[in-house]
């Protein structure tokens, strides 16, 4: 039996009825219908969350909200974007998908994208992937609830509010109907109802395979003998939203998923920067194939973010702002191997630049090398145009070592060498015996001969003075000026704060401006 609780009362109140619930990936913004309205119709309403504790739930003041039907909306992961299907015109067909864009406390005025994402049937139960790159939505010839024929497609966005011809998903199981398509944030994983022989709706999963999507599997925890049609789910893909009826009245309900159910791992990076001056760009790339997985541009009035990171993935990841005298913020996310899904919450501060003081840099080294590893190109970009929006500086970029290991045996961990000079001690002589005696004891008038010299080679690991080269090789080779900068290798240095990637390659660069 699935773990099922009722969300509090002041969103499922006692004697109204709560239906389609719709949430943003932090699970702290809702979207739903109750009929806890003047008319006694239902409306759309929302509620926010602090923590634990949820805000009453208050009608949402969009335009033409009556022209939407019943469940046929929803929120972009990020709760920027509100979209949904209405009978709204100008319209090119019975039902359009609409958006509208978040601006302080309101929305913009709705946008119609036109064909080909919408035609002349009726487009509905839109749902925007976490990237933001691909709508998929049910398209249905009649809005008969116990038919209609729809089928659910998907279509990629081009830019500047243009998408792609859709695509229909084609999911092997005997059904006359597909509706409320709901994209995962690994991009994988769907959850959609399918019309049964009943002529009621039940929940179902699917997985895409390369092209292809799998057999879909009922989702046996959740369906009942009643219409199971609307499904939330925030961005960890463990919890699901659904509504339900007790002996009063319809109420929203949060059910545990099971395991088998929930989406590829990822990693979910809710971050708020603290001292953002300008617009930034928030990204995430993969560095092997340099494929984004992220993109936003964040606003300094809402300062807040998040981010959904798949499995699989070693992730440049970094904040970059136009305004002169701030840095950026950037680092490396080893997700190749993730045991669980993770929510990581940060705050983040972008470096304020003053002379006289020190600033990390994530430009790494493969192990025992002199050759940068994955994803120093990126970092050097960022750097090369830090260093050109702020050229009052000159930028003094220091190569560190967590520890030095020495020896006079050979190591692959210890490919440097050098000659060192060993002073070894003679046997002291008796200087009281005679030629032809043996001295069997030295007493205190013995004296020593002079020691003798001998070239030893000593192996050892410290690189940073040849890393320190190569950075400066790379820079000039990017048209740098050499006044701009200098580079030094500063051996060991225990005290500073090592990342953990920093401490598997025993390496770290930082940056000093002067």
């Amino acid at each position: 039996m699935a773990q099922k609780r009722k969300l509090p009362p002041v969103i499922s109140s006692w004697d109204n009825n709560e239906y389609a619930p719709k949430l943003t990936a932090d699970g702290r913004t809702i979207l739903y219908m109750s009929d806890n309205t003047d008319s006694g119709e239902p409306e759309i309403f929302m509620s926010t969350a602090t923590g634990n504790n949820w805000k009453r739930g208050m009608p949402v003041d969009i335009p033409n909200k009556d022209m939407i039907p019943f469940g046929a909306y929803n929120l972009s992961y990020d709760g920027e974007q509100l979209i949904y299907a209405s009978r709204k015109g100008p319209k090119i067909g019975g039902y359009d998908i609409l958006f509208q864009q978040k601006k302080g406390s309101s929305w913009t005025t709705h946008i119609n994208p036109g064909k080909p994402l919408n035609s002349t049937l009726n487009e509905m139960d839109p749902t925007l992937s976490a990237d933001g790159k691909t709508l998929y939505f049910s398209r249905c010839e009649t809005l008969d609830p116990t038919g209609g024929n729809c089928k659910i497609f998907a279509s990629e966005y081009l830019g500047n509010g243009y998408w792609k011809e859709p695509q229909e998903i084609q999911l092997d199981i005997a059904s006359s109907s597909f509706v409320n398509p709901v994209i995962l944030p690994d991009n994988k994983t769907l959850y959609f109802a399918a019309l049964n022989s009943n002529e009621n709706y039940d929940f179902y999963m699917s997985r895409k395979d390369g092209d292809n999507w799998s057999k879909p599997v009922a989702m046996g925890f959740l369906n009942t003998d009643a219409h199971d049609r609307y499904i939330g789910v925030t961005a960890l893909g463990d919890v699901t939203y659904i509504h339900e009826k007790d002996e009063r009245s319809y109420d929203l309900y949060m059910v545990k998923v099971p395991e088998e159910f929930q989406p590829a791992r990822v990693y979910y990076l809710e971050g708020t920067v603290t001292n953002l001056p300008a617009k930034a760009l928030v990204k995430a790339t993969d560095i092997d194939s340099g494929e984004e997985l992220a993109r936003l541009i964040l606003d300094p009035e809402e300062k807040t973010f998040g981010v959904y990171l798949p499995e699989g993935h070693l992730v440049d990841f970094y904040i970059e702002t136009k305004e002169t005298g701030f840095g950026y913020y950037s680092e490396f996310l080893d997700l190749q191997n993730m045991n669980s899904s993770k929510k990581v919450v940060k705050e983040i501060t972008l470096p304020t630049l003053q002379g006289g003081k020190q600033y990390p840099l994530s430009i790494a080294f493969q192990e025992h090398s002199t050759e940068f590893a994955a994803g120093a190109e990126e970092e050097f970009a960022r750097l090369v145009t830090l260093m050109k929006q702020n050229r009052a500086f000159h930028f003094k970029l220091e190569v560190y070592q967590q520890s030095i290991t020495e020896s006079e045996q050979y190591a692959d961990s210890l490919p440097e060498t050098r000659n060192d000079t060993l002073l070894i001690a003679s046997d002291p002589i008796d200087t009281l015996a005679t030629e032809a005696s043996i001295a069997t004891e030295v007493d205190s008038t013995a004296s020593a001969k002079e020691p003798r010299q001998e070239i030893v080679t000593i192996y050892h690991n410290d690189l940073t003075h040849k890393r320190a080269d190569a950075i400066k090789a790379y820079l000039l080779g990017k048209g740098v000026p050499e006044d701009m900068f200098s580079t030094s290798g500063m051996s060991e240095n225990p005290k500073l704060k090592y990342s953990d990637l920093e401490k598997a390659l025993n390496n770290k660069v930082i940056y000093r401006l002067e």
